[in-house]
């Protein structure tokens, strides 16, 4: 007996968290809300968060997407990048009344990867920032895959190389991304798996394929676009050496997405991607509570459909003629 106080004593083992940098733009509410979700998982857990915020859009600069992370370290927007989501703002004011135009759509593109782009160099630039971070001496490191610029572990590169971060996990707030999937190994398959903006299901015809393999990919040279144009700014800066953003994905540990498997459809998968989908679905009935405004309103009725667009499409500048639909006459009350 007297041995068990001793052992009792000694399973008491000190257990600290990890120390992680979650690397969130401030660029639309959807994708913040995602690494929000991810960033107050892991402080729920008991680790260090501390969240990078470049802010893209100044419009959505309170939007953070968390509840329980305190840390937060905001970084201004890049002049150019401001002026440049203040005119896709405009574009995106007429998206319920413009004519469909490649124009207009690639113009759209270039913005972005402009965007991604300046404001990667506005974050790598900031010498005292970067050593802000580094003296944190952070874990891991957590970007999404729209940017690559937070991606890189030491002694890889990327801005969590400069801040010598020894391990990276890589996201996406969307479902499994083409571009992430031919850079890590992970099977294309677009003859019987619709691709990420797919306009038909897993039952395709001959027609339905060729246009799936078309959507797989313009997907994937959209975002490679940006990937290769934040390779180069850290090029100009670091030196040719700096590694190709294929690399970068090899290099992480793993790759996280938004993906629910119960719901998508099935494709080949490496162990490494993580399907997490649902995580930023809050099921806890105490955080879900209507404010009485919005409880008024669906009481209201026994039945009521909400639909939304998403931060896209907004309905704010959505035409009243669009707002009675001919859909939804049909389902009267």
């Amino acid at each position: 007996m007297i041995h068990f106080p001793l052992l009792l004593l000694l399973s008491l083992v000190g257990c600290d968290g990890y120390k992680f940098l979650v690397y969130s733009p401030i660029f639309g509410y959807s994708h913040t809300n995602f690494m929000g979700a991810i960033a107050d998982t892991l402080t729920e857990a008991g680790h260090d968060v501390t969240l990078l915020m470049p802010i893209m859009d100044t419009e959505q600069e309170k939007k953070t997407g968390v509840k329980l992370t305190k840390k937060i370290v905001k970084v201004p927007g890049d002049p150019r990048v401001i002026e440049m989501m203040r005119y896709e703002g405009e574009i995106l004011k007429q998206i319920w009344t413009m004519e469909p135009s490649i124009f207009a759509l690639m113009q759209i593109a270039t913005n972005m990867t402009k965007s991604f782009t300046f404001q990667c160099e506005k974050v790598f630039s900031d010498e005292a920032l970067m050593k802000q971070l580094e003296d944190e001496k952070f874990d891991v490191g957590i970007a999404e895959a729209f940017s690559i610029c937070g991606l890189g572990e030491y002694p890889s590169q990327g801005i969590f190389d400069l801040i010598k971060i020894p391990a990276s996990i890589v996201t996406f707030s969307g479902v499994h991304m083409e571009a992430i999937a031919a850079a890590i190994g992970e099977p294309i398959a677009p003859s019987y798996v619709p691709g990420a903006i797919a306009r038909e299901g897993d039952r395709m015809s001959f027609v339905g394929r060729v246009k799936n393999v078309i959507d797989v990919v313009l997907d994937r040279k959209f975002f490679t676009n940006i990937f290769e144009s934040e390779i180069s700014a850290f090029r100009r800066r670091f030196g040719p050496q700096f590694k190709g953003y294929e690399e970068l994905f090899v290099d992480a540990s793993y790759v996280v997405t938004n993906s629910n498997p119960y719901l998508d459809y099935p494709r080949p998968m490496l162990h490494k991607t993580v399907p997490i989908g649902g995580i930023a679905v809050s099921i806890d009935p105490k955080k879900n509570k209507l404010s009485a405004e919005w409880d008024a309103l669906l009481n209201e009725r026994n039945t009521t459909v909400l639909v939304s667009f998403g931060s896209i499409a907004k309905s704010i500048y959505m035409p009243h003629k669009y707002m009675y639909a001919n859909g939804v006459e049909e389902y009267p009350p």
